[in-house]
C-alpha cells in the first residue's frame, strides 16, 4: 500500500506539472480512485497515511494537497477561483444555484462583486439576527436532549446508536435558529434523507457529484426532497419578511435555493461533524468551568483545530507556484488545482507545538484554520461560524452537567 500511494504521488505530480487533455484526462481516473479510497477508509486515514509517508504537501485526488500551515492560509487569504470542487469531490456546477458562495468565488477573481452582494444577503438577512435565537429555551432544550441521550449511551457514546439523535438534532437547531422554523416530523424526515443519506438519488450534495451523480432522469427523489425543503425555508418566518433591495437583490426564491444548499452543506453537515467530535473527542477526564463560557469556547476550537469539520478548500492557482514534498521543492504552473487542507495545517507542529495533543490553553489557538478564516482576511469565513461556536458549546455544557450530577 505504501509503495502504491508513493507511486500514485510522483505520478500526479508529473500529470499536474504538464497540463493538456490527455493528462487532465488521467488526473481525473486518479481522483475517481482516490475519492472512494478517502470516502472508505474516513479522511483522517486517507490524509494521515499520506503525511505520514510524503510529508504536509502531496498529490491525490488529482491536486496538490497542502497540508503546510503558511501556505494554506496563503491560499485561504488570497481572492479564490474554485471552480466545481467542494471538499474531495468535483461536482457538476448545473446542478447549484447560481449564487452558490463557493463557485462565485470565480468571479472575484475578476473583480466581480457578486460573492459579496450574496455573501452579504445571507449574513444580514440570516446569520447575524440568528445569534439571539441559540438562547432561546426551544435552542437550549434541543441541545439537552441529545446531552441526555448521548449521556445514556456512554462515556464517550457509541456513535452508531445515537447518530440519527445527532442528525435530527442538527436540523431541527439550524433550522430554528437560522429561520425561526420548526419542521413537522414528515419534513424533518425528508430533510434528513436529503442532507445525510449517502445515496446518490436522494443526496443533496452527492446528486450533484461525479462520478457518483445519477442522470437527469434519474433525479426525481433528490428533487422531491429539494422541493420539500425550498417550500419549508421560503415560508419560513425569517424568509418571509426578506424584502429584496439594491443591497441585496436576490429574489425570496434565489435566496431560498442559496440558503438550502449553503444550510445542508456546511450548516447541517459541518455541524454535525463537530457535535461528532465534541461528544467523542474531548478528553472525559479534562476539566472544565462550565460556568466560564471562554473556557467552554476554547475547549470547541481546539476540538475544531484537532478533528476538522471541513478539510480540502480548492484553489485554481493563479500564478506559478512552488512547493516542497518530500522535502523537495516542485515548481507547478498557472491555473494547477491546489487544496489547502484545514486538517493537516491545524496539525503542523512549526505551528502548534505537539500539536496531536488535546490542549484548549494554546496561546495561538485562535491561529487555527478550523472556520476558513485567517488573520484579518476573513472575507469567505464561515457564516455560521458564531452559530457553530454556540451550538457546540451548549452542548458541551449540557453534557458535563448531566455527567457530573451521574457522579
Amino acid at each position: 500500500m505504501s509503495l502504491l500511494i508513493c507511486l500514485s504521488n510522483r505520478l500526479q505530480i508529473l500529470l499536474l506539472q504538464h497540463p493538456c487533455a490527455l493528462t487532465a484526462m488521467i488526473l481525473r481516473f486518479f481522483y475517481v480512485v482516490d475519492v472512494l479510497s478517502y470516502s472508505i477508509v474516513t479522511p483522517q486515514k486517507f490524509l494521515g497515511k499520506r503525511q505520514q509517508l510524503l510529508g504536509q504537501n502531496f498529490a491525490a485526488l488529482g491536486r496538490i494537497i497542502i497540508g503546510e500551515y503558511s501556505l494554506a492560509a496563503k491560499f485561504i487569504a488570497e481572492p479564490q477561483q474554485r471552480e466545481p470542487y467542494i471538499g474531495r469531490f468535483r461536482c457538476i456546477p448545473n446542478r447549484f444555484s447560481k449564487h452558490f458562495l463557493l463557485f462565485l468565488s470565480d468571479k472575484e477573481v475578476k473583480g466581480d462583486n457578486a460573492h459579496s452582494k450574496a455573501r452579504s444577503a445571507i449574513l444580514n438577512v440570516v446569520f447575524k439576527p440568528a445569534f439571539d435565537n441559540t438562547e432561546s429555551p426551544e435552542a437550549k432544550d434541543l441541545l439537552d436532549q441529545l446531552a441526555t441521550i448521548a449521556h445514556t449511551h456512554g462515556n464517550p457514546p457509541d456513535l452508531d446508536e445515537i447518530s440519527d439523535d445527532i442528525q435530527r438534532t442538527v436540523i431541527q437547531y439550524i433550522m430554528l435558529v437560522l429561520l425561526e422554523a420548526k419542521p413537522s416530523p414528515h419534513q424533518i424526515s425528508s430533510l434528513k434523507t436529503l442532507f445525510f443519506s449517502s445515496k446518490p438519488r436522494e443526496s443533496l450534495l452527492i446528486s450533484k457529484v461525479k462520478p457518483l451523480a445519477p442522470s437527469a432522469k434519474r433525479l426525481k427523489e433528490v428533487e422531491r426532497l429539494e422541493e420539500i425543503a425550498l417550500n419549508l425555508i421560503e415560508n419560513s418566518p425569517v424568509v418571509s419578511r426578506y424584502k429584496p433591495t439594491n443591497e441585496h437583490d436576490l429574489s425570496r426564491t434565489e435566496l431560498s435555493t442559496l440558503l438550502l444548499q449553503a444550510i445542508a452543506i456546511a450548516g447541517c453537515l459541518g455541524s454535525e461533524s463537530l457535535l461528532r467530535s465534541l461528544l467523542t473527542k474531548v478528553p472525559h477526564d479534562l476539566e472544565i468551568d462550565v460556568d466560564n463560557r471562554l473556557e467552554v469556547l476554547r475547549v470547541v476550537l481546539e476540538t475544531a483545530r484537532r478533528h476538522s469539520p471541513v478539510n480540502n478548500i480548492n484553489i485554481i492557482t493563479q500564478t506559478e507556484t512552488e512547493v516542497t514534498i518530500n522535502d523537495r521543492k516542485r515548481k507547478f504552473p498557472k491555473g494547477t488545482l491546489f487544496s489547502a487542507n484545514i486538517g493537516l495545517a491545524n496539525l503542523d507542529d512549526t505551528v502548534f507545538k505537539n500539536p496531536l495533543d488535546f490542549n484548549p490553553h494554546r496561546d495561538n489557538l485562535l491561529a487555527a484554520l478550523s472556520f476558513n478564516s485567517v488573520g484579518e482576511a476573513k472575507r469567505r469565513e464561515c457564516p455560521g461560524r458564531s452559530i457553530a461556536e454556540k451550538m457546540g458549546s451548549d452542548l458541551l455544557v449540557a453534557l458535563r452537567c448531566k455527567t457530573v450530577k451521574s457522579h
